[in-house]
């Protein structure tokens, strides 16, 4: 095992810094890159010979601002360590074929070969001949990670032409899952060259390497199929409760007695119950692929994901742990913002729980953290344009329910109080050592 990143652990350790609040997902993600990046190397070293190993790809649900698109990003800045191209496209940019409705989905191999360049040229350089750098530039393309953004807007639902057009969309797509070979055209590379000139002189010139005739084969690559998938939850939640009535359809009622007076001797009657609500699982609540059949796919397209996963919506605590510990969180984005023209942002618990309260109310996701900022600090932030004084601004949640601005506090004296602390102490320590050396 030559890739640290072989190890699912090392993966979710990257995602769980950006991704928060999606354990169960990050999770799965992990195991299936993981193992992709094995079967790669098992490949390399002929372990199973000639055979051709499946590739695990993956169905991703989740709402809006759960941590999709974040995903993306983290695998993306680790492509070179990965050693393969990791690309994601909107499936609503492209069609079944080049119509007017957007190129052939096809079409996204090229992106796949030229990121296949990329990483080839940073690794081994541009020194082996033509037909060697084409070999191993289509080795790394045919063992890319594709993420299709939007996958469940090409469900088949309704009649007519659009039917029609989903339908032939999703079987060019099955074809591209279940492994087919794709020609890509040409690829331009510039490189340095040296040359001679008559006098013997050697000087460098740039000239244009062309590999032609590129072929990628998508047997090997691995498939992210990304959705919110709107109501899903509905035809899996429908078919637990059918299950569940199934189960219990053999149990005898409950009955109470009575006297009916009109007829005066006891009968029986059927307690009157309140309905039992049933709580399922994350496990269970993962959509089955009768469901997604369901939803309107494909059954071929739907066996060719064997790893379905899904992304919760972010709760409050979830948005606050991003808040406080996420790279890229939007409070640590606004305190460097507040830092670049000598402000002070600070936020006390309070009011982090305010602003995801607010975040999750809109269903916005993580993404509606930033919208929230802007909207209580754009205010503030022009009224302290052009000060020259270091000013705190403290936001409490206070302030944030009664729509009042944040505090304000000019931190001039405490600055300057801590500047003549550090003076007196140096001075201090100067006179120590100064001491210390007249003794010996």
């Amino acid at each position: 095992m030559t890739n640290k990143y072989c190890n699912p652990k090392m993966i979710k350790a990257e995602l769980d810094a950006y991704v928060m609040g999606q354990e169960k997902g990050t999770r799965a993600i992990a195991m299936a890159v993981a193992q992709h990046l094995l079967q790669i190397e098992a490949k390399e070293s002929f372990l199973y010979g000639s055979e051709q190993i499946p590739t695990d790809n993956v169905l991703l649900i989740g709402p809006t601002g759960c941590g999709k698109t974040e995903t993306f990003r983290v695998l993306k800045r680790l492509g070179n360590e990965l050693g393969v191209p990791v690309l994601m496209f909107n499936t609503l940019d492209y069609s079944a074929t080049k119509t007017w409705l957007g190129d052939s989905i096809t079409n996204i191999f090229t992106a796949v070969v030229q990121e296949a360049g990329n990483i080839y040229y940073k690794k081994y350089g541009d020194s082996a001949d033509a037909e060697e750098q084409k070999d191993a530039i289509v080795h790394i393309a045919n063992n890319a990670i594709i993420m299709l953004d939007e996958f469940d807007k090409i469900a088949i639902d309704g009649e007519g032409r659009s039917r029609l057009f989903l339908k032939e969309y999703q079987s060019n797509l099955l074809k591209i899952v279940e492994g087919n070979t794709y020609s890509v055209g040409s690829l331009t590379h510039e490189r340095n060259a040296s040359k001679t000139d008559e006098d013997g002189n050697s000087y460098t010139v740039t000239e244009e390497l062309e590999l032609s005739d590129i072929t990628v084969d998508t047997t090997g690559m691995m498939f992210i199929l990304v959705g919110a998938f709107s109501g899903i939850e509905d035809i899996t939640l429908y078919r637990l409760e059918k299950e569940r009535e199934t189960k219990d359809k053999g149990s005898i009622p409950r009955h109470t007695l009575y006297q009916d007076t009109s007829i005066g001797f006891l009968v029986t009657q059927p307690a009157q119950e309140e309905p039992e609500t049933v709580e399922y699982t994350y496990e269970q609540m993962i959509p089955s692929q009768e469901d997604i059949i369901e939803y309107g796919f494909m059954r071929e397209l739907v066996g060719r994901i064997p790893v379905r996963t899904v992304y919760k919506p972010l709760s409050e605590d979830a948005m606050i742990e991003i808040l406080l510990h996420c790279k890229t969180s939007a409070y640590r984005e606004y305190q460097r913002r507040f830092r670049q023209v000598n402000l002070d942002l600070k936020c006390n618990r309070d009011a982090l729980r305010e602003i995801a309260k607010i975040a999750v109310s809109r269903a916005s996701g993580a993404r509606g953290l930033r919208t929230v900022f802007e909207e209580l600090l754009t205010e503030t932030r022009y009224e302290l344009s052009g000060t020259d004084r270091p000013i705190r601004c403290l936001l409490r949640g206070k302030e944030i329910r009664e729509h009042k601005a944040p505090l304000l506090h000019d931190l001039t004296k405490i600055i300057q109080k801590r500047r003549q602390q550090r003076i007196k102490y140096y001075k201090h320590l100067k006179h120590k050592r100064r001491m210390c050396k007249g003794k010996t």
